[in-house]
C-alpha cells in the first residue's frame, strides 16, 4: 500500500507508520485504478467499494449494517432558501447512529487483519460508541479516553458496548491537554502493539478510508454531481475523507467533476475557519468555548491537511454560532422530519448562512452531511421541546 504525505508530498512506498517518516505529516493512501468496476454488488456496506479501500481479507471484514445511508431530498428548506435541489445525506442511519461506524468498520477490520489484540483511542462520543460496537463484534478490548463533559447518552452507549472508558479533565477544551492525551495513547499503542483508533487521518489513515465511502455513495445515488457538499468539521477528518473520495473518483475518470467541499465549524471552536479566512496554512490557536458535542476539537488533527485542500481550490471553511446550529437542528426536525444531533445540523446551519450572504449558487444540487442521529444528545432534545405543553385529558372529554 502506497501513500503520499499531504504536507511535504513525499511518496511512501510501504506504509510502516501512520505519519510521514520525513516530516510527520498526514499520510493519504494512494491507489491504482481498479481493473474492473469500482463497485462490487456482491458486497455489503462500505465493502461494496473494497477495491478503493485498504486490502482486508474477506474473513476479517466486519459488517453490522453500516453504509448505504439514505439520501433525502428536501421538501421545505430548499424552497425557503431558493435552492433548486437540496439533499441530506443522513448518517444517523448507521448502526450506532453516526458516520463514525464507517471508520470503525474499516479500522477494526484492519486491526484484525494486522493481528492486533486490542485498540485504544479518544472520543467526544460518536467515535467511542462506534469503535466500541465493532470492537465488541471483533472480540477485542477497547480502551477509551473521553472528554470530561460529554453527552450522557453517548457515554452510556459506549459503556453498553463494554468499552473501558476513562474521562480526562480539560480534554476537548485545552489544546495542551489534547496533545498530552494523544502522546500517551501513541506511546501505549506502540508499547503494547494495539491499534490506534483515533478518528483522524493523522492518527490512522487506514481506518479513516471508511469516510470516503460517503462520497462513493453520493456519486452512486445522485443523477448529477452536487456543486457543493457542506460537512460539519471538528477535527476535519469527515471533510478530508469525503473530499478524498470525490477526488479519487474524478482522478480515475469515474466522474466528470467534483464538488466544492465546505467545512462548517462552530464559532466557539473555529480554528480551521479562522485560519482559512486569514489565508493561513495551519489551524489558528485557541481553546474551545462551543457547547456543540463533536465540534469541540481545539487542536484539529486533520486541520492542516484540510486547509491544504482549500488552498488548492477544492473547498472552503466557515463558522456559525451555536445558536444557529441549534436552530438548524430544530428546523430539520420540524420541517423536514429529520432528527439529528446538533453537530449533524452544523452543515445545514452553514448552508443557511451562505444563502443569507448570497454565497451559495441556487441552480445546482447541494448536499448537507447530517452526521449523527438526534438521540445522541438527550439534554439537547429536552431543550428542543421544553416549551411544548402536553395536556392530560379525561376520556369522557376528549377534544378530537
Amino acid at each position: 500500500m502506497k501513500a503520499v504525505c499531504s504536507e511535504c508530498h513525499t511518496g511512501v512506498e510501504q506504509v510502516l507508520s501512520y505519519s510521514c517518516p520525513l516530516c510527520g505529516g498526514v499520510l493519504l493512501l494512494d491507489y491504482e485504478k481498479p481493473q474492473g468496476s469500482w463497485m462490487d454488488p456482491t458486497e455489503n456496506g462500505i465493502w461494496k467499494f473494497h477495491q478503493l479501500l485498504p486490502e482486508v481479507q474477506k474473513e476479517n471484514r466486519l459488517y453490522a449494517g453500516e453504509g448505504m445511508t439514505p439520501l433525502i431530498k428536501s421538501v421545505a428548506l430548499a424552497k425557503r432558501l431558493g435552492l433548486k435541489e437540496l439533499y441530506f445525506k443522513y448518517e444517523g442511519g448507521n448502526p450506532t447512529g453516526s458516520y463514525k461506524d464507517r471508520i470503525a468498520a474499516m479500522g477494526i477490520s484492519w486491526a484484525l487483519a494486522s493481528g492486533r489484540q486490542a485498540c485504544i483511542g479518544t472520543s467526544s462520543g460518536n467515535a467511542g460508541a462506534a469503535v466500541a460496537a465493532y470492537a465488541a463484534r471483533a472480540g477485542i478490548p477497547y480502551h477509551l479516553y473521553a472528554l470530561e463533559h460529554m453527552a450522557e447518552a453517548k457515554l452510556e452507549q459506549m459503556l453498553a458496548y463494554n468499552a473501558q472508558v476513562r474521562k480526562v479533565a480539560g480534554f476537548g477544551v485545552s489544546p495542551e491537554v489534547g496533545e498530552r492525551v494523544f502522546s500517551h495513547i501513541f506511546a501505549a499503542a506502540q508499547r503494547k502493539d494495539w491499534e490506534v483508533m483515533i478518528t483522524a487521518y493523522r492518527y490512522n489513515p487506514f481506518a479513516m478510508e471508511g469516510v470516503k465511502t460517503i462520497a462513493f455513495e453520493l456519486a452512486d445515488q445522485m443523477a448529477a454531481m452536487p456543486s457543493h457538499v457542506y460537512a460539519p468539521a471538528g477535527g476535519a477528518g469527515l471533510y478530508l475523507g469525503i473530499w478524498k473520495g470525490f477526488n479519487e473518483l474524478f482522478r480515475f475518470g469515474y466522474t466528470s467533476g467534483k464538488p466544492q467541499m465546505v467545512a462548517v465549524q462552530s464559532s466557539g471552536c473555529s480554528n480551521i475557519a479562522r485560519a482559512y479566512a486569514n489565508g493561513q496554512s495551519v489551524p489558528a490557536p485557541g481553546e474551545s468555548t462551543s457547547l456543540i458535542s463533536g465540534l469541540q476539537v481545539p487542536n484539529p488533527p486533520d486541520g492542516k491537511a484540510a486547509l491544504s485542500v482549500m488552498a488548492a481550490g477544492d473547498g472552503s471553511a466557515m463558522s456559525v454560532e451555536d445558536e444557529g446550529i441549534w436552530e438548524a437542528q430544530r428546523m430539520l426536525a420540524a420541517e423536514e422530519g429529520i432528527f439529528c444531533e446538533p453537530a449533524g445540523a452544523a452543515s445545514v446551519a452553514g448552508l443557511i448562512q451562505a444563502c443569507a450572504r448570497a454565497e451559495q449558487p441556487h441552480g445546482n444540487p447541494v448536499v448537507c452531511i447530517i452526521s449523527g442521529v438526534g438521540f445522541k444528545d438527550g439534554a439537547r432534545l429536552s431543550a428542543m421541546v421544553s416549551n411544548k405543553v402536553v395536556p392530560t385529558l379525561q376520556a369522557e372529554s376528549l377534544d378530537i
